[in-house]
């Protein structure tokens, strides 16, 4: 169904007002589309078309989610597990080797390498849904460039999600119906923040028509 155009004095209210609706359903197809591809097959499709849908949302597009969404899982269920499927072994294989070695002096160290690994692999399905044309190796690199080109950006987003899921899960635990529509538009607007373009000393502020003063 698409969605109505608010105007009026209370339209940013009402916007900020329909993003739980918003969360609730995406979770929910998330869910649905997990459980289509078996688990297994339905995870990656479902995670990448769950993305697909908050970057529509953020561009503010006449979202059809419903029909978006089952159009991104299909359009991802065969190239989705070459993309995701790998990096998400990857986590299996790096939390063998770290109860492998809890009580060496390697556990640190490799503790720092987990978590950059899953703070990558949580922006990877927004960087997949922004660029897309591009191969899974091409993918993976953009991902590990953007991801720290501005390390503090990803690191403190990853830390605020970390606190709120904690505290849902001790306050409201309902409030967890939100967790995966909420890392999913987090992830989007982390990656859109570190792929814009740093200023510098020779560009001009935002709030500067002209060229500066002499």
């Amino acid at each position: 169904m698409p969605e109505v155009e608010l105007t009026g004095r209370a339209a940013p209210l009402y916007r900020v007002l329909d993003w739980p609706l918003r969360l609730a359903t995406v979770t929910v197809l998330w869910l649905l589309g997990v459980v289509a591809g078996l688990v297994i097959a339905g995870l990656a499709p479902a995670t990448l078309a769950a993305h697909q849908v908050m970057q529509a949302y953020l561009d503010d597009a006449d979202v059809r989610r419903w029909r978006l969404f089952w159009s991104a899982w299909r359009q991802w269920l065969g190239r989705g597990q070459v993309v995701l499927g790998p990096p998400l072994a990857t986590v299996w294989v790096l939390a063998f080797y770290l109860t492998a070695v809890r009580q060496t002096v390697w556990a640190a160290p490799l503790s720092v390498v987990m978590l950059g690994y899953l703070v990558t692999l949580w922006l990877l399905p927004a960087v997949v849904v922004s660029v897309e044309q591009r191969s899974a190796k091409d993918l993976w690199l953009l991902t590990i460039h953007l991801s720290w080109r501005r390390p503090i950006v990803p690191l403190a987003a990853t830390a605020v999600l970390v606190v709120l899921a904690v505290a849902a899960w001790y306050a409201a635990p309902a409030a967890l119906v939100f967790g995966p529509a909420t890392a999913a538009l987090t992830a989007v607007l982390v990656v859109r923040r570190v792929s814009s373009p740093r200023p510098t000393r020779d560009t001009p502020g935002p709030t500067r028509s002209g060229p500066p003063a002499r």
